[in-house]
């Protein structure tokens, strides 16, 4: 149990830009799974499904990000410090953020996975290069169950961080006093095991960006092959899904790797941000936000999904697209 002197005052400005955020990420996700549950087509409802459980990862780490950790990074300290009804577990709660991008990744990965089959299902040979896919993305869940195990062994490096603090506090300046409690910590990268981890998880990244390359350049290819018996506009389908694809996946990357780098190059280049005082809450929130913002570009720029939204939102019918031509004639797009 935490005792009084633990908890500290958020800046209020904080805490109305946190609340307004997490409140537009509900609406955004509530529609989102709306329209994919009623509003989308019969055809579409096994893409749909992996939509559906990609849109939900970034659901989930808002909720674990902005709800049960809600960091604050009180500068010129860069430690997390965490004042929620959990924050004694705040150590724990780190713990699931692994656990949150991992589960990201893997339904990204899915996704340009499923659309790379749903293009080459209509070639007749087989590549070697659609094999290679298959064995990074294997040894991509593989790192990734290394990942969650190390994820479990940090624990005390979380947890017991006195001795670190001390560390900390020399190089930083004298702490205020609920930086000594549990719901605040570092990285700690004066342990082994938390490096370890750190490499572990960025191998993972680069396995799951790799897979997610690699299967994109296969359908990109495919979708240009003269041999593929699909017509023109079923291939403009295909390129539509995989380019609002695309785009959602690159928000994914900037709004997860950039903050990641410019939090650590705070931490390890050691240069005073207390006069930026937004830096480390914009770090934070576009984390914990991006998957909102996925979701929106993916809404946008997916036509079928476009339709579906103007639908819902004017109340009109379905506009007759593409889609509707092809499944008149019994070939599907999904």
């Amino acid at each position: 149990m935490l005792n009084d002197t633990c908890y500290f005052e958020e800046p209020f400005d904080f805490m109305i830009i946190h609340y307004i955020a997490l409140s537009l990420s509900a609406i955004v996700y509530g529609i989102a799974f709306f329209v994919l549950i009623f509003k989308t087509p019969k055809h579409f409802s096994k893409y749909r499904n992996y939509l559906a459980a990609h849109i939900f990862s970034g659901f989930l780490l808002d909720f674990v990000m902005g709800v049960l950790w809600k960091v604050t990074i009180v500068l010129p300290v860069p430690i997390m410090c965490s004042n929620t009804f959990v924050s004694e577990y705040a150590p724990n709660v780190f713990q699931l953020l692994p656990a949150c991008f991992a589960y990201t990744g893997a339904s990204a990965i899915s996704l340009f996975v499923y659309r790379m089959e749903a293009v080459i299902v209509h070639r007749s040979e087989q590549s070697v290069i659609r094999k290679v896919v298959k064995y990074v993305k294997y040894a991509f869940y593989v790192n990734i169950v290394i990942v969650l195990l190390l994820t479990i062994l940090i624990y005390s490096d979380l947890k017991n961080q006195k001795e670190y603090k001390m560390k900390m506090e020399v190089r930083f300046g004298t702490f205020k006093p609920y930086m000594w409690c549990d719901n605040c910590f570092f990285c700690n990268f004066d342990s082994n095991t938390f490096r370890i981890f750190f490499y572990a998880a960025g191998c993972a990244v680069v396995l799951g960006g790799l897979t997610g390359g690699i299967a994109f350049h296969v359908t990109v290819k495919a979708l240009k092959s003269v041999s593929l018996r699909l017509t023109v506009k079923t291939r403009a389908i295909h390129r539509n899904y995989l380019l609002s694809l695309s785009l959602a996946a690159a928000v994914h990357v900037v709004c997860i790797l950039v903050p990641l780098l410019g939090f650590l190059s705070a931490i390890n280049v050691l240069i005073s941000l207390s006069q930026f005082r937004y830096f480390p809450f914009i770090l934070a929130l576009v984390i914990q936000e991006h998957g909102a913002a996925s979701t929106v570009i993916m809404f946008l720029t997916n036509n079928l999904l476009r339709n579906a939204l103007k639908k819902m939102f004017f109340c009109e019918e379905l506009i007759p697209t593409v889609e509707n031509s092809i499944n008149n004639r019994s070939t599907f797009v999904t």
